[in-house]
C-alpha cells in the first residue's frame, strides 16, 4: 500500500522548485527555491553569474510560500479496493525570499558594490566559509566581538569608527545584554584610544580594570591588562574605590538645586528667591547643611530649611565630607575609562543627582571637542521615557540636548536597555547603532523596525528567537548587519543572575510522585 508519506515525497520530487535568483535592478535580488535549500536571514549567498563571476549577497527575508500545483494521478493498486487511482491536486511548498548585494568574486578576488547590471534567473546556493571568511575580510571592521551565526569559524568584526554615531542596545533580562556590553567595552579600551564614561546604576562594570584570570598571559589578556591601568571606578565610601563617589551641593547648578529641594520658581517664588538669595551669599563650596544653617538663620528663608529637613536630602551619603575630593573635580574627558557606580549609592535621588551633575559637566565641556564614549547601562534609570520625579525629568531631558547636538562635539552616547519605550524617545531616535539583543516582545520589534528601518525586518524579527549571547549588529558599527555569538570575555563578568541551585532536591531526597486524580467533585 502506497503510504500518505510515499505520495508526498513523490510529489514533492515531481514538482520540485529551481534554485534561483533574478534581479531587475541589480540592487535587490530576489530568491526562490525548495524550503531546504539553506538561505536563511542574515546569511550570506552566492549567485552563479557565469563561468568567472559570483555575486555575493545577503539574505534579508525568506518566508515559506504554499501554492497550488497541477492536477496528478496516484496509483493505489490495493487489493480489495474499488479505485485503483487517485486524483488530486499538489500542494508546493517554496522558499521566496529577497537579498542586497554585496559584491562580486571574480579573478581571484571580490570586489564590494551594491550594484550589478540586472541578470535573469541564475543558481543560488549558500555563501561556503571559505566566501563568508572572504566577506567578512573586505566588509567588516577590526574589532572582534565574537563569531558569525551562521558561519560560527568566521570571526564577527564591527568598525571601531561606527561608535562615533549613537549606539541603542537592547535585550531583555537573560539575554546576555551585562556580558555583551561588558565584552563590547573591554575591546574598545583594547583596541582603540576613545575615552570612555560609563554610567552604572547596576555596578556591573566596577570590574571592567580587572582580569577573569589574573594568571593569563594570553595576548587578548596582556592587551587589556594593559588597557585596564586607565581604568578608574568611582564609587561611594566604604567600598575601597579609586575616586570617591561625593559632591558639594554647589557642585550642581541652582536649576538642579532647585529640582532637588522640588522647587519651581513660578509656584515656589518665595522659597526659589531665598535658595537663590542664600546660596548667592555662600562661598563655594558649600553644603546642604550650610545652605540650611544659612537659610534657618533669617526668619524670611526659614521656610526654606524647614523644606530641607522635610525632605531629608541633608543625610544623603552622597555630600562631601572634610578633606574628601569632591568627584565634580574629576575630568573625566581626559580620562581613559572612568566607571561612575550610581548602584552604590542608596537612594534613586542620590542616583539621579549624580546622573544630571555628571551629565551637566560634561555638556559644559563640549567646547573642548574632546571625543567620548557615554556609556548610559540600564538607561531607564537615567534617561526615562516617563516620570514624576523632576531630577529625574531633568536629567531625561539633557540626555535628549546630548544625543541631538553633542555628536559634533565629539559626545558618543553608547544606551543599553531592557526594552525600546522605557528609553526617553528622543534619545532613541537620534542612534544610528542597533544592538539587539533576545527580546520576547512583538510589539517592541515592531517599535524597533520604525527606529531602525536602514535594518531588514526581518533580521529584527530574528531577535524572538536569540540564545543566551546572540546579537545583531548594524549601523555604522556594521554596514553590513551582523548576526553574531558574542565571544569571551577577559574581566570579570558583573550583573550574572542568582544562582538556582534552590531548584534542585537536596542529595538525599527522592523525586516525589504526587497522586494524579485532581479535585474531588463537589
Amino acid at each position: 500500500m502506497v503510504s500518505f508519506d510515499d505520495v508526498r515525497t513523490a510529489l514533492a520530487d515531481r514538482f520540485r522548485v529551481v534554485t534561483a535568483a533574478l534581479s531587475a535592478d541589480g540592487r535587490e535580488v530576489l530568491l526562490t527555491g525548495p524550503v531546504d535549500v539553506g538561505l536563511e536571514v542574515g546569511g550570506f549567498a552566492v549567485v552563479e553569474l557565469d563561468d568567472e563571476r559570483r555575486l555575493a549577497v545577503q539574505v534579508r527575508s525568506a518566508r515559506i510560500v504554499e501554492r497550488e500545483g497541477a492536477d496528478v494521478d496516484v496509483d493505489v493498486n490495493e487489493p480489495g479496493l474499488p479505485v485503483r487511482s487517485v486524483r488530486g491536486r499538489a500542494m508546493v511548498r517554496t522558499l521566496a525570499g529577497s537579498a542586497s548585494v554585496l559584491g562580486v568574486f571574480g579573478d581571484g578576488r571580490f570586489a564590494a558594490t551594491p550594484e550589478v547590471a540586472p541578470f535573469p534567473e541564475r543558481h543560488v546556493r549558500p555563501a561556503t566559509a571559505a566566501e563568508t571568511a572572504t566577506l567578512a575580510a573586505a566588509l567588516t571592521g577590526t574589532l572582534d566581538v565574537g563569531t558569525l551565526l551562521h558561519t560560527p569559524a568566521v570571526a564577527a568584526r564591527l568598525h571601531p569608527a561606527g561608535f562615533a554615531r549613537h549606539t541603542f542596545m537592547c535585550g531583555q533580562s537573560g539575554s546576555g545584554k551585562t556580558y555583551t556590553t561588558g565584552a563590547v567595552l573591554e575591546r574598545l579600551l583594547a583596541a582603540t584610544t576613545l575615552p570612555i564614561v560609563v554610567l552604572d546604576p547596576n555596578s556591573d562594570h566596577v570590574h571592567l580594570g580587572r582580569l577573569r584570570d589574573p594568571e593569563d598571559e594570553s595576548p587578548v589578556a596582556q592587551r587589556h591588562r594593559r588597557a585596564a591601568a586607565g581604568v578608574r571606578v568611582v564609587r561611594a565610601r566604604g567600598t575601597g574605590a579609586d575616586h570617591l563617589l561625593c559632591l558639594d551641593l554647589s557642585d550642581l547648578p541652582l536649576v538642579a538645586q532647585a529640582l532637588l529641594l522640588h522647587l519651581d520658581p513660578v509656584h515656589d517664588l518665595d522659597e526659589y528667591s531665598a535658595l537663590r538669595r542664600v546660596t548667592a551669599a555662600l562661598d563655594a563650596p558649600y553644603s546642604v547643611a550650610d545652605v540650611r544653617s544659612a537659610a534657618a538663620a533669617d526668619p524670611e528663608t526659614g521656610r526654606l530649611a524647614t523644606r530641607i529637613d522635610n525632605l531629608g536630602i541633608a543625610s544623603w551619603d552622597l555630600w562631601r565630607r572634610g578633606e574628601e575630593r569632591s568627584a565634580a573635580e574629576l575630568d573625566v574627558s581626559a580620562g581613559r575609562c572612568f566607571v561612575i557606580d550610581l548602584g552604590s549609592l542608596n537612594t534613586p535621588g542620590e542616583r539621579a543627582a549624580v546622573s544630571l551633575g555628571l551629565l551637566g559637566r560634561v555638556w559644559m565641556l563640549r567646547r573642548r571637542r574632546l571625543p567620548m564614549l557615554l556609556v548610559v547601562d540600564e538607561a531607564h534609570n537615567i534617561l526615562p521615557s516617563v516620570t514624576a520625579d523632576p531630577l529625574l525629568s531633568s536629567t531625561a531631558d539633557l540626555g535628549v540636548l546630548i544625543a541631538g547636538e553633542g555628536r559634533k562635539f565629539g559626545l558618543h552616547l553608547f544606551v543599553a536597555t531592557q526594552r525600546p519605550g522605557k528609553v526617553h524617545p528622543n534619545v532613541v531616535s537620534q542612534c544610528d547603532n542597533l544592538l539587539l539583543m533576545r527580546m520576547n516582545g512583538s510589539t517592541d520589534i515592531e517599535e524597533l523596525s520604525h527606529l531602525f528601518s536602514h535594518v531588514p525586518p526581518a533580521m529584527l524579527h530574528r531577535a524572538t528567537t536569540f540564545g543566551l549571547g546572540q546579537a545583531l549588529f548594524a549601523g555604522p558599527i556594521a554596514p553590513t548587519p551582523l548576526l553574531a555569538r558574542v565571544g569571551t570575555r577577559v574581566s570579570p563578568e558583573g550583573g550574572a543572575d542568582v544562582p538556582t541551585d534552590w531548584a534542585h532536591a537536596a542529595a538525599d531526597t527522592d523525586v516525589l510522585t504526587y497522586p494524579h486524580e485532581g479535585p474531588e467533585s463537589s
